[in-house]
């Protein structure tokens, strides 16, 4: 049985409950509770030595981060999240990139400021905003000619951004996603699937 080490609202767990739910893998939750600083406890640190969330436990197989966790779970159950065409598969794979180095630094950044309350200065939100518009626009011009990131199916690639959009609303970068009306589309799509409501508990 898998064993999920994360908190419910952490963005980068949800990426992992996401996939897990997709694929329908059975798994048991623990949660790691940050208030009581569990995550930098001995116990913890010897599944993710940064102190950080999520970490799995695969019947004695142990790793981190979200997103090599993800491909590893897709991969063990079939592969359904990772596209079979290669060039597909590339672009699932430039889209999860766009994601860490392009999107969700910026993102989180109004994350921290509205729904965890750890306030950012102006300046910050300016420059986090405008870095949020460059990749809305990426991501628009993609999903004009395709319904998914990575082509005509879902993939490990959507649960990626999908945590920081789903905060995204409470903070003043929400109306940002109006501008783009495939994201907003492509959005409405991802955020609705069973797999993504159940993920968030709605």
């Amino acid at each position: 049985m898998l064993n999920l080490f994360g908190s419910p609202v952490s963005t980068c767990t949800r990426k992992v409950l996401a996939t897990l739910n997709e694929i329908k893998t059975p798994f048991d939750f623990t949660v790691i509770d940050f208030a009581k600083g569990e995550h930098k406890q001995p116990p913890h640190l010897a599944r993710q030595p940064f102190g950080q969330v999520p970490a799995l436990d695969d019947d004695g197989f142990k790793m981190y981060e979200a997103r090599a966790m993800a491909r590893y779970i897709d991969a063990k159950a079939g592969g359904s999240l990772t596209p079979k065409d290669l060039q597909e598969r590339a672009r699932m794979e430039q889209w999860i990139s766009i994601e860490t180095e392009n999107f969700s630094s910026h993102a989180m950044k109004f994350i921290y400021h509205s729904v965890f309350k750890r306030e950012q200065p102006p300046e910050v939100l300016t420059k986090a905003g405008a870095a949020l518009d460059v990749a809305f626009g990426v991501m628009e011009r993609q999903l004009s000619e395709t319904s998914y990131l990575a082509g005509e199916t879902l993939s490990i690639a959507e649960y990626c951004f999908a945590p920081y959009l789903e905060y995204l609303p409470a903070t003043p970068a929400a109306a940002k996603i109006d501008g783009f009306p495939h994201v907003k589309k492509w959005w409405a799509t991802v955020r609705d699937r069973p797999a993504w409501r159940k993920t968030i508990g709605g």
